[in-house]
């Protein structure tokens, strides 16, 4: 990476467990004074509980957080660290200040034109760009609405009272400093991304406006984290959630998830290593935000990323993307063109562009998902319209609906927008839970597979300095037509999620195939409907072909198994295995 003063800065930050930037609403405020993160599996005995307060404790992977002093850990072979103080506060634009948004919006501004429906889940409110992107309506069309599924929120609270959110309280958790659960009272992060994975939509047959989730038919469960009290605290609450029976838990935490930095950050490798495993063992999918720091996070250390660069199992990484629409002010919403009740997003640059401050690194992001891109050039409506909590004022970009309308954070409307990595991964967590619904009894790891799989392969390349808000400004962006270009694949990882692919393409295999004592997860790299990749490794080689032959001579799968029939006949038999043997010659 070209080292310039922009990139060492950003080295810096990251290297001293740094989090804040322009648009990360989690950020690192310091070391707590005597308060510790302590790996309870390295102790030679319990002594140490003697010594210090335990603040809160993540029995299942073995982390607690105390409270005391150094020399009151020492001696009992403890891996232990300092805690720093984490804040989650609204995300910020560069180069917008509240100042430049009149306090009210204008009337145009404040919802869109939509048919009301008598239909349980209602077509996605015309603000809802990303759910259009994504054609959500198709899948809800044909009920696949994530019916049965549950999926945890670990974040600052949801307002359970929220007409378009259904919570399940009883199985949810207080985790935070505050005495109950529900929204925090300076944060509507929580309610926001609850919205983008499983809102019903319920309003819509009052008026509106309301919001509709990629997972509408799910079961939301409140983790609440902030306002922060531990690391153990964000441990304990995805752990609770995976065994409340959670099938995707969403973090939109930032590179820091699931515990905050701190001076020996190899402890947060272990938790992410941990919590991911149990995951696995629950059939479980944890999605994390992949911070909003418009830095390449494979340039770090793995124990800086905290994620090990993709490699613990359980987890799937996400980058952002969003549109910039053609507008003459800030507060307009993007104008409809073709009369269809729908504003024209992406009118500038597509809404699968990589937004100016996502992190990215293909080694380090799985997928991309909508997070929205608002900027100086675009629209405040180019965020992700989503649920927000009337309790809270003054979060957002622009808010509608009951409890008034306004914008950049003023107003105290129940819907508006916010950008981030943390909006774009509660697309990804919705998915989860959607295609866990279709494909029962598929496993974490093929759940993880399938989305990385069916994911689109755009094969847009952008030139870096859109990505440097800090040196230039975005309308230098000219589709990816200059020099010194970054491809695609370096923001999106396998691709961009394609929410009616994945849900449209079963999972072969659900479990795994068992084959001489061990389990197999095939895949379809091409997506033709074969699974040439048959030990699922990656790779389509004569490890395929010899794993093949060997389940074609023992009639170790059915003869109609059609994930196999290579040859396209309708069978699977030798003839396969010596077409896909031809293939790979």
């Amino acid at each position: 990476m070209r080292q310039t003063r922009r990139t060492f800065m950003k080295t810096a930050a990251a290297a001293i467990g740094g989090l804040s930037a322009t648009t990360q609403p989690v950020t690192a405020e310091g070391v707590r004074d005597d308060q510790f993160l302590v790996d309870t599996q390295s102790a030679t005995s319990d002594a140490w509980r003697e010594a210090v307060d335990v603040i809160d404790e993540a029995q299942s992977v073995g982390f607690a957080s105390v409270s005391g002093s150094e020399q009151a850990l020492t001696g009992y072979g403890l891996d232990f660290a300092p805690e720093f103080e984490l804040s989650i506060d609204p995300p910020t634009i560069t180069g917008v200040s509240p100042a430049d948004v009149p306090d009210e919006l204008p009337d145009g501004a404040q919802s869109a034109s939509f048919d009301t429906t008598d239909d349980d889940i209602p077509q996605p409110h015309p603000l809802q760009w990303s759910k259009a992107e994504q054609n959500v309506a198709a899948i809800h069309d044909n009920d696949v609405t994530g019916e049965g599924t549950t999926i945890a929120i670990v974040d600052s609270g949801i307002d359970a009272s929220h007409p378009d959110l259904t919570v399940d309280t009883s199985r949810s958790g207080n985790f935070s400093l505050d005495d109950s659960l529900g929204t925090s009272a300076d944060s509507s992060h929580g309610t926001h991304c609850a919205g983008i994975s499983a809102a019903t939509g319920a309003r819509a047959s009052s008026g509106g406006p309301y919001a509709v989730g990629v997972a509408p038919d799910a079961t939301l469960l409140d983790m609440k984290v902030f306002p922060f009290k531990s690391s153990a605290s964000i441990l304990n609450a995805a752990e609770t959630a995976i065994r409340a029976g959670a099938d995707a838990v969403n973090l939109s935490l930032g590179p820091s998830s699931p515990v905050s930095p701190s001076v020996s950050q190899h402890l947060s490798v272990k938790a992410y290593r941990r919590i991911g495993e149990l995951a696995v063992d629950n059939d479980a999918v944890l999605v994390e935000s992949a911070g909003n720091a418009d830095t390449n996070i494979d340039d770090f250390e793995p124990q800086v990323t905290n994620t090990g660069k993709g490699s613990h199992p359980g987890w799937i990484s996400v980058s952002g993307t969003g549109p910039r629409s053609a507008v003459p002010t800030l507060e307009a919403q993007p104008p409809d063109a073709d009369g269809d009740g729908v504003p024209d997003f992406g009118t500038n640059s597509p809404t699968h562009t990589p937004a100016v401050y996502t992190n990215y690194g293909p080694d380090s992001v799985d997928v991309s998902a909508p997070g929205g891109n608002v900027g100086s050039s675009g629209s405040l409506w180019d965020g992700v319209f989503s649920t927000l909590s009337p309790a809270v004022d003054s979060f957002g970009f622009a808010r509608t609906g009951p409890g008034g309308g306004s914008g950049l954070y003023a107003g105290s409307g129940m819907y508006g927008t916010l950008h981030g990595t943390s909006m774009a991964a509660p697309h990804v967590t919705g998915l989860a839970a959607v295609v866990a619904a279709q494909n029962p009894g598929a496993t974490t790891r093929q759940i993880i597979a399938h989305i990385k799989h069916t994911a689109a392969h755009v094969r847009s390349d952008y030139q870096v300095d859109y990505f440097s808000a800090g040196d230039t400004t975005p309308d230098t962006y000219d589709n990816g037509t200059l020099e010194d270009r970054y491809a695609s694949e370096t923001f999106r990882g396998a691709g961009h999620i394609d929410i009616q692919r994945a849900v449209e393409k079963p999972i072969p295999f659900p479990g795994g195939l068992e084959f001489d004592g061990t389990t197999y997860y095939p895949a379809d790299p091409d997506d033709d409907g074969v699974y040439e990749d048959v030990n699922g490794d990656g790779v389509v080689d004569m490890a395929d072909v010899e794993l093949l032959y060997q389940l074609a001579l023992r009639n170790a799968v059915p003869e109609s198994t059609t994930a196999f029939d290579v040859t396209g006949d309708g069978k699977f038999d030798m003839h396969d295995v010596q077409a896909l043997t031809r293939q790979v010659e």
